[in-house]
């Protein structure tokens, strides 16, 4: 009976519209053309019948949402005519009863221009009834809603014009300098100005400086006239024009990008990390769509949930967390050191300065091309009728100030820069832990035991409050308050950034080889390791509400403790355990590279997915296979675009700034 009905729907729901669409009361211009679209059959009518939505197999199976958007492109080509997609909100659909419970239902049709959706969503009531009684379909309480794509759905801005243009100065700017670079382009000038500014340098025409090339037209022996100061300046300021050009040259850039070459300072076994965790994170990004409707079987992919191997990448979310637990341990040491060669003084506000520039270049850039250039990307019905889904909020003066985390998602803009604002934050405070350290080092441990308990008391709280899960894919997906009261916080996510200071402590203390771990205590630390870790990644459920209660606020309470102890036990197996293969693996120098680019490719993979999401005008069917092809699309895009922008924008940053800005 379910798939006869189905497949009565499916093949005759284009007349049950067509002849509902006749009966709309609305302008005679409108009337008139809906007739048409009944009875004269050319070729624009046709289109128009054939991409309305209908009922597709597999109807029985979809949950939550029942999507039939019908053909939106051949639509949108026909002039005449516009896309409309009908929301209505029911209590129950029943083909047969009890076997589909839903809440709302999808229906792209495709009307004349000059029909307004208050005169489609005026008479949805009437296909309603007229589907009861020829099909024994029960729709009870049915809410229609009806919204049409204007054109264009987003007009450009002044903002995209001003993207755009920078973009192309960027790429200039990045040609003119390969040129120069590899050219050698104003090598001379820059001699001239190195030679005039060393007064202990002998003028040009002293013959003792054999190494300087000879003005033309004039010998070894011939003396030079002294330049006026115009002349030094002119000289100056090409000199200085030529290195801010060459700040941007590709073929420099680039070298210096796959140097894998490092200094005795480094820790090479943080760059594994951090390229796993960042493709941890896109794994999770791909196979959670940016909306359930992404997804046409979305009861298949709920299933996957229980399934050990799915679930460890389904809480990927604590790949974060070991973004954090890195910078806490790349600050703390770092800052020790300079602490340490500068007998305990170093200029904080160059501190602070640094950060800054290091990250807000690149994240303000690509927030630019989020908001003005990515929706202008997009083709889909939703986003097309829904331009709020598109558009960024006005919150982008709270990004430049790394408060974000802080605003109403509907505020936000480039909602992914939340973890750059916790990140910034912990910054923040972390000179009084670490000078603390250095000075007295107990009373920074007790700073750090304090911290560590008060929040951890306000995650249970708030979890408690939240009836959070044991399952940080479920608090996040299921809990609409849970990313904004627990998720983004800085306050409950502080273990990993503190165990983090912890470690980098102990490096600065032992130094690399200072600490001596024998094989049985490796075993041992090992094991307890990957029991914390599973206790992160595989769910929990409780037996009743209240026990399920007290599971998930201890889980939200104390997991971000387990995954940091499973973190700190890796850094320290690589960096004093003797041939370690986890060592050898995280340390294998093709990460340094990769390395170098997460920070763009953490902000470029959410603009990939996002373009990819919304140019789908059908629901995706998700498999294993398909994500596991769609993954590696996305990660090899990102890292590719991320290492154009360290090229572009990243490293001329840095190189400019370190010429021009006096660093601590």
């Amino acid at each position: 009976m379910a798939s006869a009905t189905t497949l009565q729907l499916g093949y005759i729901v284009v007349v049950i519209i067509a002849s509902y669409l006749c009966t709309v009361e609305g302008t005679t211009s409108c009337g008139d053309q809906l007739e048409q679209l009944l009875f004269k059959a050319t070729e624009p009518q046709l289109k128009a019948l054939d991409s309305f939505g209908r009922p597709e197999a597999g109807f029985l199976n979809a949950q939550n949402t029942a999507i039939w958007y019908g053909h939106y492109r051949e639509c949108s080509d026909l002039q005449e005519y516009q896309y409309c997609l009908i929301d209505m909100d029911v209590d129950q659909v029943v083909i047969p009863p009890g076997i589909r419970s839903d809440s709302k239902i999808r229906w792209g049709v495709c009307v004349p221009a000059n029909c307004t959706a208050e005169e489609v969503d005026s008479n949805i009531i009437t296909l309603l009834e007229y589907l009861l009684y020829n099909f024994n379909a029960n729709l009870t309480n049915a809410t229609p809603s009806t919204s049409c794509v204007s054109d264009p759905p987003l007009p450009y801005s002044i903002g995209f014009y001003v993207t755009i243009s920078v973009a192309v100065i960027v790429l200039m700017l990045m040609f003119i300098g390969s040129v120069v670079d590899v050219l050698g382009v104003g090598e001379q000038d820059k001699l001239m100005t190195q030679h005039s500014t060393d007064p202990s340098t002998p003028r040009q025409g002293d013959q003792s400086r054999e190494d300087l090339p000879l003005l033309a037209g004039r010998s070894s022996g011939d003396s030079v006239e002294p330049r006026s100061e115009d002349v030094d300046f002119l000289i100056k300021l090409k000199s200085a024009l030529r290195e801010i050009v060459l700040a941007f040259s590709v073929y420099r850039n680039m070298a210096e990008l796959l140097n894998v070459q490092e200094g005795t300072r480094a820790i090479p076994y943080l760059h594994g990390m951090r390229v796993l965790s960042m493709l941890w994170i896109i794994v999770g990004h791909v196979m959670v769509p940016g909306r359930p409707t992404d997804l046409f079987n979305t009861s298949d992919v709920r299933l996957s949930r229980g399934i050990l191997f799915q679930s460890i990448l389904w809480n990927y979310y604590v790949g974060v967390d070991t973004f954090l637990f890195l910078s806490g341990v790349l600050v703390c040491y770092t800052t020790l050191g300079k602490l340490h060669r500068n007998d305990g003084h170093l200029k904080w506000h160059w501190f602070y300065i640094h950060r800054y520039i290091r990250l807000t270049p690149l994240m303000g850039a690509l927030m630019a091309i989020n908001s003005f250039v990515e929706p202008h990307l997009y083709n889909n019905p939703d986003v097309n009728l829904d331009v709020s889904i598109i558009t960024a909020g006005d919150g982008w003066w709270a990004n430049l100030l790394y408060i974000q985390n802080f605003l109403r998602l509907e505020r936000r803009c480039f909602l992914i820069t939340w973890y750059l604002a916790v990140d910034m934050q912990f910054f923040l405070v972390s000179p009084v832990i670490i000078f603390a350290l250095y000075r007295k080092p107990s009373l920074g441990f007790v700073q750090i035991g304090v911290l560590l308990l008060v929040t951890t008391g306000i995650t249970a709280l708030l979890s408690w409050q939240l009836h959070t899960p044991a399952s940080l894919h479920l608090s996040v997906t299921e809990i609409p308050e849970y990313f904004t009261t627990i998720y983004d916080k800085p306050y409950t996510r502080t273990p990993p950034y503190l165990f983090g200071i912890i470690f980098g402590y102990v490096l600065y203390k032992k130094g690399r080889t200072g600490l001596t771990i024998s094989q049985t205590m490796s075993y041992l630390c090992w094991a307890i390791a990957v029991c914390l870790a599973c206790l992160v990644l595989v769910p929990v459920a409780g037996t009743n509400e209240t026990i399920a209660q007290v599971i998930g606020s201890g889980y939200q309470a104390l997991h971000r403790f387990a995954w940091s102890g499973f973190l700190l036990w890796v850094v320290m197996s690589c960096q004093y355990c003797e041939n370690g293969l986890v060592n050898t693996i995280l340390s294998w120098k093709a990460w340094i590279p990769l390395s170098r680019v997460t920070y763009g490719a953490y902000l470029l993979h959410i603009i990939l997915l996002r373009v990819f999401w919304y140019n789908h005008i059908q629901p995706l069917y998700a498999s294993m296979l398909l994500q596991t092809f769609n993954f590696m699309g996305v990660a090899t895009l990102a890292y590719i675009c991320a290492a154009i922008v360290y090229v572009g924008v990243e490293l001329p940053v840095a190189r400019l700034e370190q010429r021009y800005l006096t660093k601590p």
